[in-house]
């Protein structure tokens, strides 16, 4: 067997990033009604609170061009990516302002935007909780209604 020894690495921003980006991760489209509309971004911070109650969470940088919509938000609607679906992830990825041009949508719980695709799981949510965490602000949303599709297959990314 071979031993490996490991490297120290200085904790820098990049650094953390690289090494952040070998590790699996899923992705997510995080959409709200905000006040002047629909807003929505790929998201890859996604991930289980609690379960009771049930609480799920996600992270926005305080750099976001909507993050202002976001904080207002009273709650919002997390579809878990599919495989296939590489030019959703796209479109709400991109520094777009309307990233909802052109997409019809339908209205959910307290009227927030549920994109008409098949996802692996939709969970529509209210905010519980908001916490400004570093250069961020960490959204925990308490689940209200969930719908899974059992043979629709995740995204995952890594490096």
């Amino acid at each position: 067997m071979t031993c490996v020894s490991p490297t120290t690495l200085d904790v820098t921003p990049s650094a953390l990033r690289g090494q952040l980006a070998r590790w699996p991760t899923g992705v997510a489209i995080v959409t709200a009604l905000g006040p002047d509309g629909p807003v929505g971004k790929t998201v890859n911070s996604f991930h289980a609170t609690s379960l009771e109650p049930a609480l799920v969470g996600w992270c926005i940088d305080h750099r976001s061009s909507q993050l202002d919509e976001w904080l207002a938000a009273d709650g919002y609607v997390v579809h878990v990516a599919a495989a296939d679906q590489t030019d959703l992830i796209t479109r709400f990825a991109t520094s777009a302002s309307d990233r909802f041009a052109g997409l019809d949508w339908t209205p959910g719980l307290d009227g927030m935007p549920i994109l008409p695709v098949d996802v692996p799981l939709r969970l529509e949510c209210r905010v519980a909780h908001r916490f400004a965490v570093g250069d961020h602000t960490y959204l925990i949303g308490e689940v209200h209604a969930m719908t899974a599709a059992a043979d629709v297959v995740p995204m995952t990314l890594q490096r």
